[in-house]
């Protein structure tokens, strides 16, 4: 899902990519050289467009900081997924929040640092 909507990426290898999902499809995607601002334009899409967080997922390239976590809260989502490693002040946050928070998803492992009763054995790895 994520490798779908990297296509600046593609071309320049030096991006991040962040994806607004429900859990099954892609609703929105943003590239930017800043992982925080790809945050930003999800949040400024979903404001132009009226669309209400009924997504429950966010997808991204960036290490998860706290406010990237700060972010996530703002927009809602009960599910945070990165490519990379979370702070621990950001497992704090999603540990607070209610937040799951995974790091160093791979097509087929990743690591669940908080809330793992949302993952379930039947789990689509390869969407990730």
């Amino acid at each position: 899902m994520l490798d779908d909507d990297q296509t600046l990426y593609r071309q320049t290898g030096g991006v991040h990519t962040s994806i607004l999902s429900d859990g099954k499809r892609s609703i929105l995607g943003a590239e930017d050289i800043g992982r925080h601002n790809t945050l930003d334009k999800l949040a400024g899409q979903m404001l132009m467009n009226g669309i209400k967080t009924n997504a429950s997922v966010i997808l991204t390239t960036g290490r998860i900081s706290s406010e990237m976590m700060q972010k996530a809260i703002r927009l809602g989502v009960s599910v945070v997924i990165s490519r990379t490693s979370p702070s621990s002040m950001s497992v704090e946050l999603a540990e607070k929040q209610g937040i799951t928070l995974i790091g160093y998803a791979k097509r087929h492992r990743f690591n669940v640092y908080t809330h793992a009763e949302r993952i379930t054995e039947n789990v689509k790895t390869e969407q990730l």
